[in-house]
């Protein structure tokens, strides 16, 4: 009983309670400075990754929109081709007209009934020109053919390039 009367023994309680007391205030006060920093480094984190996101849609919508540069590039060339095709298949369409009407003029009729075994069966000047008409046909059908895979192929060489800068 004696120790509790001695003004030590409480000072020794109100220093231990005084110190117990301030160690809780500065223990939240640094819990919360950690808690503030590591929402500021989610907040940070949190941007970043948006500003991440918005360099990837505009570097993907540039490059597709340099593949539809080159595939509307690649149409047009297209386009021009069959009207150059169509304007040769005009000139060839006059060549054969004025072919026919070169052999109507001259009053060649064609020779079926005096043909034989082994012989032609028409005028030689119009199986001329049907056969010019038929290797124009196969011409046509071949150079298109191969016009559209040169144009594919230069499509996507550019389509590659414009995709991967130098």
């Amino acid at each position: 009983m004696t120790a509790l009367l001695n003004p030590r023994v409480w000072l020794a309680i109100a220093l231990a309670a005084a110190l117990a007391f301030s160690h809780f205030f500065v223990y939240r006060a640094g819990k919360a400075n950690v808690r503030a920093d590591l929402d500021a480094y989610r907040i940070a984190q949190q941007e970043a990754r948006i500003f991440a996101d918005r360099a990837r849609t505009q570097r993907a919508e540039a490059r597709q929109t340099a593949v539809d540069k080159e595939a509307r590039d690649g149409q047009q060339q297209i386009a021009n081709l069959e009207a150059e095709r169509d304007a040769a298949r005009a000139d060839g369409d006059s060549l054969r007209s004025a072919i026919r009407a070169a052999t109507s003029r001259a009053g060649t009729t064609p020779r079926i009934a005096s043909a034989g075994p082994g012989q032609s069966g028409a005028d030689p000047l119009g199986m001329f020109a049907d056969l010019l008409e038929r290797a124009d046909s196969r011409a046509e059908a071949v150079a298109g053919y191969a016009d559209r895979l040169r144009i594919a192929g230069t499509v996507c060489e550019r389509s590659f390039d414009a995709l991967n800068p130098p």
